[in-house]
Formats: structure tokens, C-alpha cells, sequence
């Protein structure tokens, strides 16, 4: 079964409710919410029908906690609040439209605030009980853009362009690590016109839960209506898996991996995150292989990548 999906079915008796009741000691603590949605719609002089929806989604679920010598699951509620606006005499959503988000730990008799969010978009989905995605709709063509944050403290891990929940983006993890390390990389297609005018078509990221550890923009030589068509189709099209460069030619293979299914990448036994390494990121396109780039000391390694005709890679300082 896929990581913490478990958890969640364990956790389902979970009341989607937030007030505390008086109750013997050796009774369960019990929590109760309830949530109003609203909509209005307004129909103006030139005829023109202008709406607003705000629906409020209670997700109860439990993450698995390993540590200790019993496992436990620790209990959370996630308060999800999209705020969407739409025109009849527009395309898609405004962009004012927006989704918050409140995560409450309710392991105790009374909640504990973990995180609070707000961000653009008009969708937004909880993965694997760790991470949120809020999504912005593409427009006339473009791709979907996502943010992804970690839901324990709200952090902002990566964004990233295209279909799915999250966009282009593949997870791995590195079972015989201590501790346990996860690691993604994602693909944005997000880019400025100045960049754009310098040859970037995209970023790559590539981080953990603590955040982006390496960032390198993908540039290419070549017109400009090429690298718009270079910048769309990687946008939207692209891969992002993982090689193992541990096992011999013959047993490697591209795995891409999911936040609940990360591919698995060996290091070296009872290695930490800055012994992390010994495989490769590839960006495919297709069957074809953009940029492969080693991972050495937990970092992406631009100088040692292996890259299509016409592609380069530059390192970018990571915002923090």
C-alpha cells in the first residue's frame, strides 16, 4: 500500500468537528467543526454575469509517527478555503482567486495551530498528508502552474508547471539512509521575458522536506520562437525521474516516483544527507534525454550533466 495512505484509513473515525467536549479522563478526545460555503452571483447592466464561490473543505487525517518503540499516528485537520472568481466576458479564473489553508494539530484536548497559507489559485489538493498544492489554471493554452507547500510548517518547497496535482515533478527516497531521507525535483516553466530573452526555458529544483538545496535555470541556443515552443512543450510534456547509478548498466532504469510512491535510490549504508548521492536526475521529453544531471553531496552537480545539443545548465542561489 502507498505511504500514508494507511494511516488515513486508520484515522477515518476522525469527526470533522472542533469543540472540545467535557469528558472523563479515560474517555477519547473528541473535536467537532462545522464549515459554511457561500456563492453569489451578480448580473450587471451590460449583462455581463460576474461570480464568486467560496467553499470550505474539513479534511481529517493522520500521519504516521515512527518514532519511539511503539509507532503512533498523529491526528490533523486541515481547513481548506478556495476563493474563486469568474466573469462571463473573461477567460478562466480571476487572478485574484485564491486558496487558504489552516493545518491543526488535535492530538491534545484543545487544537494547535501548525501552519496558515494563503496563496494564488482556485484549486488545491493535500497529498499524502505532507504536502499541499495550491494550482493556478493555465489559460489560452498555458500550463497549469502549482505551489507546494509542507503542510507541518507551511514552508514553501518548490513550484512547478503542468497537468496532475502537482506538475512535473518526481520524488525519491533513500530507504537505507539515517535518518530517512525524501528528496523531489521539480520542473518550472514559469519564466520572465528578461530570461527568457537570455535563452531560460525553465527551472529545475531540487530539495527535500527542509526545503531547496540546488536550483539551475535550463537555457538553450537557439530563436525565440524556438524556445517559446521549447518552453511550452517542457512545461507540459516533460518527465522528471531518477537513475540509480549504483547498479550496473543493466539495471538501471528511469523511475519517476510520487510523494506517496517515491522511486528508491541506495546510498551508501547508514549514509546522512550530506553523504546523498550516487544517482542522477534525468528531464526527458519524450524518449529523448534533456539534461541528466548527477547528485553528489545531496546537491545537483551542472558542471558533471550530461545535456541534448544546445542545452546548458546554470546554477541559481536558491531563495530561502
Amino acid at each position: 500500500m502507498k505511504r500514508a495512505t494507511w494511516a488515513y484509513c486508520l484515522w477515518l473515525g476522525l469527526s470533522l468537528w472542533l469543540v472540545p467536549r467535557t469528558a472523563p479522563a479515560e474517555d477519547r478526545i473528541r473535536h467537532e467543526r462545522t464549515a459554511t460555503s457561500t456563492a453569489s452571483v451578480e448580473i450587471l447592466a451590460d449583462g455581463t454575469v460576474r461570480m464568486a464561490a467560496r467553499n470550505i473543505r474539513l479534511i481529517p487525517y493522520a500521519l504516521a509517527n515512527p518514532a519511539g518503540d511503539r509507532p503512533t499516528l498523529l491526528p490533523r485537520l486541515a481547513t481548506v478555503t478556495t476563493d474563486v472568481r469568474t466573469r462571463s466576458d473573461a477567460e478562466g479564473d480571476d487572478p485574484a482567486s485564491s486558496v487558504s489553508v489552516l493545518i491543526e494539530d488535535l492530538g491534545g484536548s484543545a487544537p494547535r495551530r501548525l501552519a496558515e497559507f494563503t496563496d494564488p489559485g482556485s484549486s488545491g489538493k493535500l497529498i499524502a498528508g505532507r504536502y499541499f498544492s495550491s494550482t493556478v489554471f493555465g489559460c489560452c493554452g498555458a500550463p497549469n502552474r502549482h505551489l507546494v507547500r509542507s503542510t507541518e510548517n507551511g514552508r514553501s518547497l518548490f513550484r512547478a508547471t503542468g497537468d496532475g496535482d502537482m506538475g512535473r515533478v518526481g520524488w525519491a527516497d533513500m530507504p537505507n539512509a539515517h535518518p530517512a531521507q525524501v528528496r523531489w525535483a521539480a520542473f518550472d516553466g514559469t519564466v520572465e521575458e528578461a530570461d527568457l530573452a537570455r535563452g531560460v526555458v525553465g527551472t529545475l529544483a531540487y530539495g527535500g522536506d527542509d526545503g531547496v538545496r540546488s536550483l539551475l535555470h535550463l537555457r538553450l541556443r537557439a530563436p525565440r520562437a524556438t524556445l517559446l515552443d521549447a518552453n511550452l512543450n517542457l512545461s507540459g510534456g516533460s518527465e522528471l525521474g531518477w537513475i540509480d547509478g549504483k547498479k550496473t548498466a543493466a539495471g538501471q532504469r528511469f523511475q519517476q516516483g510520487d510523494a506517496e510512491g517515491p522511486a528508491e535510490m541506495w546510498v551508501a549504508e547508514g549514509a546522512n544527507a550530506a553523504a546523498v548521492g550516487g544517482f542522477a536526475l534525468v528531464l526527458r521529453l519524450g524518449k529523448r534525454d534533456i539534461a541528466v544531471i548527477p547528485v553528489v553531496a545531496d546537491r545537483l552537480v551542472a558542471a558533471k550533466a550530461r545535456l541534448a545539443k544546445g542545452y546548458a545548465l546554470l546554477d541559481v542561489v536558491p531563495m530561502r
